[in-house]
């Protein structure tokens, strides 16, 4: 009896095993179930590239290109991200004819951003630096650094919803070479969301709020990103950015909207 018994239950066991591997095997892609976070973590990106040319009447060239890292550890998120653009126009010269090439927009940033995960998991303390340069922007440089509260509100898969907050400080000169510098309060919104099992859309809401009457910025960036052949994706781009003060005839308000290539690791 006792071997029968345990024969029966042998069975049963490796029947269970062989249904739940079969389940698992036929899970869609976005459904597998997560793996746990190593020693060394996870690393995912990816790698964004625009360019535009035109000829005839216009002569020009534009390139744009942004990087985003995520390296995931058990205790800490970080998140790396480079931003540069370079735009290039053949004007011709009222007093010669002759043709010549000028630089119509020039900018580079960056952006670090390292959160160390509260014992729930979703909360977390984070610590934020920023830099941006953009030659014909309402400032020429803007440089901040914050620390504060965040929180994951939801997350499933690769869908999330995170809120950030805290002080910090910030430094910006005019285009006129003119520094300003004071206490911010930065504020921050993520969204990212899998419309289908191809395509995605991301939302990033950013604010430094001047506490001492200088310069307000905001930054939202738009994107909805669609697979097209396995890790190559296609990224439709709308940013606006917004300056509380610029400076003189300036523009308080920048818009860009691209599409572009992406390669995702």
């Amino acid at each position: 009896m006792h071997f029968f018994s345990t024969g029966v239950s042998l069975a049963l066991m490796l029947c269970l095993y062989g249904v739940q591997a079969s389940e698992t095997d036929n899970l869609p892609v976005s459904e597998a179930p997560l793996q746990p976070i190593g020693f060394f973590g996870t690393v995912t990106g990816d790698v964004e590239l625009g360019f535009l040319l035109t000829s005839g009447n216009t002569d020009s060239f534009a390139i744009r290109a942004n990087s985003e890292l995520v390296h995931d550890l058990q205790h800490f998120r970080n998140r790396y991200q480079l931003q540069g653009r370079v735009q290039k126009n053949n004007v011709t010269n009222a007093a010669s004819g002759e043709q010549q090439q000028v630089t119509t927009a020039s900018r580079y940033g960056f952006t670090g951003q390292s959160n160390y995960k509260l014992v729930s998991g979703y909360e977390s303390v984070f610590g934020r630096g920023a830099f941006l340069h953009d030659k014909f922007g309402a400032f020429r440089e803007q440089a901040s650094l914050a620390v504060g509260y965040g929180n994951r509100l939801y997350e499933q898969l690769t869908d999330y919803i995170d809120l950030e907050t805290g002080p910090g400080f910030a430094h910006q000169q005019t285009a006129a070479g003119e520094d300003r510098s004071g206490i911010i309060w930065f504020l921050a919104a993520n969204m990212n969301y899998a419309l289908y099992d191809t395509s995605s859309f991301r939302q990033t809401l950013e604010g430094s709020v001047s506490l001492d009457g200088e310069n307000t910025t905001l930054l939202s960036r738009s994107s909805i990103t669609a697979t097209i052949a396995d890790r190559l994706s296609m990224r439709l781009n709308f940013v606006v950015k917004y300056n509380s003060r610029p400076e003189g005839t300036l523009r308080s308000t920048d818009t860009e909207t691209s599409a572009s290539l992406v390669y995702t690791f």
